[in-house]
């Protein structure tokens, strides 16, 4: 028998969502924070809800490493923030979204064993968000090798941890495991909205649409890399909102004809404006796929406020902002224009 999660109705908590919202920054706030340096943001993000994490952090970081951690640390209070003010009911959703950021981690924690990273240093690039606890982090930034972390991936099945471990050995790539990965959070999440009643069937369909997005990305990139038809319909993701016909005549074609068939599912007004490109800005394109989601989210937060899809929406929204910050600061760093910035932002 299943039994059916009913979220109900919780005007508190969803009524201080709204006023969490109301914080984020806005599109005049990116535009004066694309002329600052990155000292500059610091500053400009004590104006805001960030002043307690600079206040915090000052001691002992500056420049660059100081905006990280800050934005980092402030996005899990927030959400630690959401988790305290919610059912429990609502905890078992919020905990469902959290659950990427355990595989955030454990792809950081791949890449710096990939690059020879130092252990210290690797724990910088660990989100302090997390279904898992410390010592499972702890135990895997321990180990020597890619090897050694992948063996220590338990969730996963002993085929999946088999097959990735040769495919790392035999092509020295990350992409399997990556794939794996994201394969299980996916199929991880739908599983858990099983249990939720109505209330949960509006994520679910954004959801989808983000699954939707990494398989275009994904075969767009590797048809560029001339990787054959098969390899990259084993790492798709077998569900999403777009039709297997439609992803099968997207694989057996290029570009162009991804570009087609993208016109007839949602993404129809990404794809209406690279029909006529004969030289397609790939950037440009994923990222407007990604504001495609972005504009999802924010009708989660407007037509349904005293919902479960205000939380679910406003996650998303903090989590773009921060990815934003980051990528500002990072491109500032390199010493990057502000027009070529701007591209590269989600607003």
């Amino acid at each position: 028998m299943v039994i059916s999660i009913r979220l109900g109705k919780f005007p508190y908590t969803y009524l201080r969502t709204i006023m969490m919202k109301k914080n984020l920054l806005s599109r005049q706030d990116y535009d004066k924070i694309l002329k600052m340096t990155p000292n500059e943001i610091g500053k400009y993000l004590e104006e805001f809800e960030y002043k307690k994490e600079v206040d915090e952090l000052a001691m002992d970081y500056k420049g660059i490493e100081l905006v990280e951690r800050t934005l980092q640390l402030n996005l899990g209070n927030n959400l630690g923030k959401l988790l305290r003010i919610s059912s429990h009911n609502l905890k078992f959703l919020i905990k469902i979204y959290q659950k990427r950021y355990d595989i955030y981690n454990i792809k950081a924690i791949l890449r710096s064993k990939f690059n020879n990273m130092p252990v210290e240093d690797a724990k910088k690039h660990l989100s302090p968000i997390s279904v898992e606890k410390k010592d499972f982090f702890d135990k895997l930034i321990a180990q020597k090798t890619v090897e050694e972390v992948i063996s220590g991936l338990g969730f996963l099945g002993e085929n999946q941890l088999r097959s990735a471990a040769e495919h790392f050995k035999n092509n020295k790539s990350l992409m399997y495991i990556e794939n794996t990965l994201d394969r299980y959070y996916f199929r991880f999440v739908i599983s858990q909205l099983a249990f939720l009643s109505s209330e949960g069937k509006l994520y679910k369909k954004f959801l989808l649409n983000e699954i939707d997005i990494m398989n275009i990305k994904l075969i767009l990139r590797l048809k560029r890399e001339g990787m054959p038809e098969q390899s990259i319909k084993e790492l798709i993701f077998g569900f999403g909102n777009i039709t297997k016909q439609d992803i099968d005549k997207m694989l057996k074609g290029d570009a162009a004809a991804v570009i087609k068939e993208l016109g007839n599912t949602q993404f129809k007004e990404v794809a209406e404006k690279y029909s006529k490109t004969e030289n397609i800005n790939f950037t440009e394109l994923e990222m407007d796929l990604d504001k495609f989601l972005l504009q999802q989210s924010k009708k989660l937060t407007r037509q349904h406020p005293l919902s479960v899809d205000i939380i679910m929406g406003y996650m998303f929204l903090k989590d773009i902002e921060v990815k934003n910050l980051t990528r500002i600061i990072k491109a500032k760093q390199l010493g990057l224009t502000e027009d070529f910035i701007e591209k590269t932002i989600v607003v």
